[in-house]
């Protein structure tokens, strides 16, 4: 029994040595997030556009596995964007983009955002030029829309650059499919009514918006009461590198486990305990854009969406500006491996009724039929994938990274060029 005391006790000094080690090398050598969660700093209410961004805020955008870690700062009129004022010189030629978190960009600095490196690389042609970043995180192109007509025409642009995002967009503008993804209204919405965009929830009220319900509404797990060892993971949490770099790690790698070790109280209950709550079929809404043929909902998302093309490019008419569009890309939409990941974490993208492809190719079809001409990123991030293996997005957060930002920005160049889009 002597000995078996004795092992114990090497045993479990020898662990405690070996976590005081590796606790010290991440102090010294790895990043990790800071204990103080980011949260949404400069978002604030919106009755026009349900959210936007708040005029002075400033605080560091990070996600938990800390891929990035950078000064974000909201000028006086809500946009992460340089201080532009409306007035505008006849001899610069100003560009607007709007668009949505790939276009405000927490995840770089404000100058290695694609419109800020576009801005430079047309300087650099001779153009004085202009490039205000009009994006907001989440937002559809119905808010676009509506922040133009209230808000956007103020600038002049000269031309407007529509930023699209296919995997989101369609979910984003149309009401069943947003409101049950988000589990409440949190915005206006357009409908489409006997061909005609009808706008409701306008001036969007949180308290007067109605509640929503039916068969498609994300299931929200019940409250995991804090488990045993809640104090434990809390203290953690606050004082030590190692569990703070492994934490969101675990949540990625073996989201059951994690959750098991929720339940204990050693991590907090995540995302993934929601996911894991809806079943082992479950498809996330958003992911139904990859589907090759789209049902009823979706066939009404898309028609909405290119109604809201039509208007935004009439408004932009109406503004003497032009109009492009740019459609950015998720990982599993450029690479192969992350599509087979994704198909792994959602089985059902398994069938081969869906594609990585599909939510493009639909979009640029309304783009077309539109007449807006748009700028398809997926083969020049992908050749610059296979070329020098290296990628252009946050592999976790999804978003492109600075390098991703300058590639959108060389390839947007070279097609205002070839749309004989003059900026001198």
């Amino acid at each position: 029994m002597k000995k078996l005391l004795i092992l114990l006790s090497v045993t479990l000094s020898s662990m405690m040595v070996a976590l005081l080690l590796l606790e010290l090398f991440f102090r010294l050598f790895v990043p990790v997030r800071p204990v103080e969660n980011m949260g949404w700093f400069w978002k604030v209410p919106d009755p026009i556009t349900g959210w936007s961004g708040l005029p002075g805020a400033e605080g560091r955008s990070f996600n938990d596995v800390y891929e990035y870690d950078v000064a974000v700062k909201i000028n006086q009129r809500g946009l992460r964007s340089p201080d532009i004022g409306y007035e505008k010189s006849d001899e610069v030629y100003r560009i607007m983009i709007l668009g949505d978190s790939f276009t405000e960009a927490i995840q770089v600095e404000l100058e290695e955002t694609f419109g800020q490196q576009l801005a430079r690389l047309l300087q650099d042609q001779g153009c004085r030029v202009e490039v205000i970043n009009a994006g907001v995180g989440g937002w559809g192109n119905d808010q676009e829309l509506l922040w133009l007509r209230e808000e956007g025409y103020k600038y002049h642009p000269d031309l407007i650059i529509l930023q699209v995002f296919p995997r989101n967009d369609f979910m984003n503008n149309y009401q069943p499919l947003e409101a049950a993804n988000m589990g409440a209204n949190l915005k206006p919405y357009f409908r489409l009514v006997d061909g005609q965009l009808q706008l409701e929830l306008f001036p969007f009220d949180p308290e007067k918006a109605p509640p929503v319900t039916g068969e498609n509404v994300v299931v929200k797990p019940e409250p995991v009461p804090p488990g045993l060892l809640a104090p434990v993971g809390d203290w953690l949490f606050r004082h030590s590198h190692f569990y703070r770099w492994t934490d969101p790690r675990i949540r990625i790698m073996a989201p059951k486990f994690a959750a098991k070790l929720a339940r204990l109280g050693i991590i907090k209950p995540g995302r993934e305990t929601q996911i894991i709550a809806q079943g082992d079929d479950y498809l996330p809404i958003t992911f139904n854009a990859y589907r090759l043929d789209y049902d009823e909902d979706w066939e009404q998302a898309a028609a909405l969406t290119g109604a809201l093309f039509s208007e935004i490019k009439w408004t932009a008419s109406s503004m003497n500006a032009g109009l492009v569009a740019i459609l950015a890309n998720a990982p599993e939409e450029v690479y192969p491996p992350f599509w087979k990941q994704l198909q792994k974490r959602f089985p059902p993208l398994q069938s081969p009724d869906f594609s990585p492809d599909s939510a493009h190719e639909h979009m640029l079809a309304l783009l077309a039929a539109e007449d807006i001409p748009a700028l398809d990123l997926r083969n020049a991030f992908r050749q610059a994938w296979e070329e020098q293996n290296r990628l252009l997005h946050y592999p976790v957060d999804g978003h492109w990274n600075s390098a991703g930002h300058a590639l959108a920005a060389r390839e947007l160049a070279q097609f205002l060029e070839v749309q004989g889009i003059d900026c001198q």
